[in-house]
């Protein structure tokens, strides 16, 4: 977990060295970038018109005050049922109307509108359609947020037009809210007029055919409606009285047929109120009882043939008589009541069909009325409604109610809204500032040059040796000699340039420890890369180290190492493998120690062929038994096959990309060069880093060797 913490936070190092790197690199791009566009926005904003914002604010309610309590206005000047932000919008657009904007012309007088210009007609005057179109683009109306604010906002070059402007709008718009809401009452008070004179006709003639067939079927004392109900509560009446009438009748006959059951029996005790209530049956049937006992006493006292038996039997069949015409009596007044039930009945049930005869006529009279009162009625209501409604809309003509208000008028602005130099120019400043950095992130992405050892390192496929600073910026970087130059290393030994040398000088010496490499080639993929430099300051250096040196003008195209050390270019190599002087004869010592030099010599027509020949081994072979180090400098690999060859006779190859210079393709094709000569690749040296963090590896060199050089100047002085 640590590694990866740690993984990470030097991938975001990396990261932040390497856009640090691209705006320390390409910041003259950036700051020419910035200046251009901040130029072009002054000149932009020094050349625009002065433009004056004038602002009046409207309340716009979501409904007119209510005067009249009950009173619906015909049009709803608010929101009614909308939602307001609906509601709003609408009000926004009608304020933008073309109705509008014309009546602001008229109101104002306008001729030629906001600005003057050339018209559609080309007759200098503009058009009307012309006009609005114009008023309308210096117009618009801006809501305040969780407010019921509206701002007209009017932009003109003249402060004072702005302002009249926007205040005519704000009334016109209001008149004009004022005059859709009376122009709706008017028009429909004239309508309900004319359905009022229609309806009053229409209620008139509804009547008067009601009117004639109540005369004329004799309804104009008493309506249909109580008619038919006094038949009803007589029907219910009658009916009521007719289920008595039976129901007693029904209760006589049956005491009758009681009555009727008890005259053979007056020993038998009845319980008929008719019969136990009648004194005279309650006497006659006591007496009758007593003469029982008696006789049933005589009877057996004396037997059944006494005397005195026939007299009680003669009296009992007197009171069995007597008894017997006393129900009669009873039966008759009960056969008088029944009949009279029965008369009593059947008047109740003509009666009852004359109702329901009287019913039958008054239902198929209600089958013409109710239409005639129906249609009289809803007349009457129709009537009645208009009639009213046309009352309140004439009220609602009177009052002059308006749900939008004046807030604020517009003033006349004393200062332009536009253009705003501070922040058009801190804009312009900003806008630039992206811009570049935009253009110096696009120019890097589309550099296609290596720009890290790590890339170098997987393009080459060998590692990195060393990075050699700008020699410039040394402290010998006042000349501009190319000896003084080359020769930094020598005149300046406590200088990065010569600590990174030595640096490059030690890890060769650890990379190959198993095998020595005594004789190297140092090529570049291209040229322009710094590869002579490299390999003198190279040479330099293995001499300081206490080897014997010979450094080699393998560079039979374009050789320089002669003007590095002021050499007379007439004999050199070219000349040792024509057999026209030996080896000896063109070294060269140096004021160097332990440093000889070969320089080119005459530029053959065929370089190639000659370094193919057993006379250039011979030479190569006579210094490796001559010197401990040989450096051979060879023309670039990208551009000729010399290198290639110089690498399969020597221990290895050394080779030289110049930071932000070297692209990937002329790596790639120089390793492919090396490789199919079976060379080996010892390393690369990586030249003109920038100290400053601006080119190859973000200042990783100087920063690293900077150090030394001040320690090593420290040691100096401390001896002296």
């Amino acid at each position: 977990m640590d590694d990866d913490l740690t993984s990470k936070t030097s991938g975001t190092a990396r990261a932040l060295q390497h856009y640090v790197g691209v705006l320390r690199k390409r910041w003259r791009v950036i700051a020419a970038v910035v200046v251009l566009v901040v130029v072009g926005t002054f000149i932009l904003t020094m050349r625009q018109p002065r433009i004056y914002e004038a602002s009046c604010s409207l309340v716009i309610e979501a409904a007119a005050p209510q005067v009249l309590e009950g009173v619906k206005d015909v049009v709803e000047m608010g929101s009614g049922n909308w939602v307001y932000r609906e509601f709003s919008q609408t009000q926004f657009r009608i304020i933008r109307s073309r109705e509008i904007a014309q009546r602001v012309i008229d109101r104002l007088g306008i001729s030629h509108g906001p600005s003057t210009g050339q018209t559609a007609d080309g007759k200098g005057k503009p058009s009307s359609r012309d006009l609005v179109d114009r008023l309308l683009a210096s117009v618009k109306v801006v809501g305040v947020r969780e407010s019921r604010i509206a701002n007209i906002i009017v932009r003109d070059t003249d402060p004072e037009y702005a302002a009249r402007v926007a205040n005519a709008f704000a009334d016109t718009y209001i008149e004009r809210n004022l005059e859709f809401k009376l122009d709706g009452a008017r028009s429909a008070g004239s309508w309900l007029g004319e359905q009022t004179v229609d309806l009053r006709k229409r209620l008139e003639d509804s009547e008067l055919a009601l009117y004639e067939f109540k005369k004329e079927h004799n309804l104009l004392d008493v309506n249909l409606d109580d008619k038919q109900g006094m038949t009803r509560q007589n029907l219910q009446a009658l009916n009521q009285k007719l289920a008595d009438v039976r129901a007693r009748r029904i209760e006589i006959e049956s005491i009758r047929k009681l009555i009727l059951a008890s005259k053979s029996n007056i020993a038998e005790k009845e319980s008929l109120p008719e019969i136990r209530d009648n004194p005279v049956v309650q006497r006659l049937r006591e007496n009758y009882l007593d003469l029982l006992k008696i006789r049933a006493d005589l009877d057996s006292r004396y037997g059944d043939k006494h005397p005195k038996i026939d007299n009680i039997q003669k009296q009992l069949e007197a009171i069995q008589h007597d008894y017997q015409r006393e129900l009669d009596q009873v039966l008759k007044a009960f056969d008088k009541r029944y009949e009279a039930l029965l008369d009593t009945e059947s008047g109740l049930s003509k009666w009852m069909h004359q109702e329901k005869q009287q019913a039958l006529e008054l239902a198929k009279l209600e089958v013409e009325y109710r239409p005639l009162s129906r249609d009289a009625e809803n007349n009457a209501k129709m009537y009645g409604l208009v009639s009213q409604r046309q009352k309140e809309i004439d009220l609602t003509g009177l009052v002059r109610a308006n749900n939008v208000r004046i807030l604020d008028r517009a003033l006349v602005a004393k200062s332009p809204a536009s253009p705003l130099f501070v922040v058009n120019m801190t804009v312009g400043f900003l806008s630039g500032l992206l811009l570049g950095l935009s253009v110096a992130f696009g120019i890097e992405a589309l550099d296609n040059t290596v720009k890290t050892p790590e890339a170098a390192e997987a393009l080459m496929g060998a590692p990195v040796l060393g990075m050699l600073p700008i020699l410039a910026h040394s402290r010998q970087r006042t000349s501009e000699n190319a000896t003084e130059r080359d020769l930094t290393v020598f005149k300046d030994p406590t200088s990065a340039a010569a600590e990174a040398c030595r640096s490059i000088r030690t890890n060769l010496m650890f990379l190959s420890a198993e095998k020595e490499v005594r004789l190297l080639v140092v090529t570049s993929p291209g040229p322009r890369d710094g590869k002579t430099t490299a390999a003198i300051s190279l040479a330099i250096t293995m001499a300081q180290g206490g080897s014997r040196v010979l450094l080699l003008d393998t560079d039979m195209r374009k050789p320089r190492i002669h003007r590095s050390f002021g050499l007379n270019s007439d004999r050199g190599l070219s000349t040792v493998m024509m057999g026209d002087a030996s080896l000896a004869d063109v070294i060269c010592h140096t004021e160097i120690p332990n440093l000889d030099v070969v320089s080119c010599g005459p530029t053959p027509p065929n370089p190639a062929e000659l370094i193919h020949t057993d006379r250039f081994r011979e030479i190569l072979d006579q210094c490796r038994r001559d010197y401990e180090r040989v450096v051979l400098d060879s023309p670039p690999a990208g551009l000729v096959t010399d290198p290639a060859v110089l690498g399969n006779l020597a221990d290895g190859v050394v080779f030289v990309l110049r930071a932000g210079h070297t692209t990937r393709e002329a790596i790639a094709f120089a390793r492919r060069q090396i490789v199919d000569a079976r060379a080996r690749i010892l390393g690369i040296v990586v030249n003109r880093t920038d100290r400053r963090g601006g080119g190859y590896g973000y200042g990783y060199g100087y920063s690293y060797y900077a150090p030394y050089g001040r320690y090593y100047r420290a040691t100096e002085g401390t001896r002296s």
